[in-house]
């Protein structure tokens, strides 16, 4: 990914600024997201895995529990 950046320098305000077309920050948030679920993968690489049907069991329960009164 190549992103064509321009260095802005204000006066005003004491912190560098970068600036760069929109496309281009949309593709660095889409390539920042897929690399935050890469991550999230790779933590849970040694999880215990459950079957999809307990899963799925478990969400037929919750579905059908009666709401608890408060």
């Amino acid at each position: 990914m190549t992103i064509n950046v321009k260095h802005i320098k204000e006066s005003k305000i004491n912190e560098p600024m970068v600036m760069f077309p929109l496309r281009q920050y949309d593709e660095l948030m889409e390539y920042l997201e897929d690399m935050e679920d890469r991550l999230a993968v790779k933590e849970r690489a040694n999880d215990k895995n459950i079957p999809w049907s307990e899963v799925k069991k478990d969400i037929r329960k919750k579905l059908t529990a009666k709401p608890s009164k408060k």
